[in-house]
């Protein structure tokens, strides 16, 4: 049995070696669309105002992109989740208006957890809180000047 498994990895090694999978592997790499796609909904999550910039202005986008180059798991459900965003029966989520962007998210926070458009939903809203967050820059406006771990919360009347 060890025998057959060895021979199996040698010969997949030396199959690797002589085919040119570069093509295979630049296909797993985000594409235009996908980012586009994925910074609109982020920005839609964690639009920017008038005291902070948006999440895309706060690179969250370039950071859950990296982020998800460790983990194969996490990288796959954000190209699902930009498929998924982009078949919405009409024209793609970055051409659709911030009404129907806004509905479309709305959608997805309540839909069912066992689906691909909540589990999107979820995971990448807890993920890009606290990208977001651990910005210096996304804390004006608010009453604290760092992080509030590791020396913790004020007093409720500080």
């Amino acid at each position: 049995m060890q025998r057959r498994r060895l021979l199996k990895i040698v010969g997949a090694f030396f199959l690797g070696q002589a085919l040119d999978i570069a093509p295979a592997l630049a296909a797993t790499r985000p594409g235009a669309r996908e980012r586009a796609t994925f910074a609109a909904f982020l920005d839609v999550l964690l639009p920017g105002d008038t005291l902070s910039g948006s999440a895309t202005e706060l690179r969250v986008d370039e950071q859950l992109w990296a982020l998800s180059d460790t983990e194969a798991r996490f990288r796959r459900l954000l190209e699902l989740g930009c498929q998924w965003l982009n078949m919405t029966g009409g024209p793609p989520f970055t051409e659709l208006s911030a009404l129907q962007q806004n509905a479309v998210v709305g959608w997805m926070s309540t839909s069912d957890w066992d689906q691909i458009p909540r589990r999107f939903y979820e995971l990448v809203r807890q993920t890009a809180v606290e990208v977001y967050y651990s910005d210096p820059a996304a804390w004006h406006g608010l009453p604290i000047d760092r992080p509030p771990q590791p020396l913790g919360y004020l007093p409720p009347w500080q």
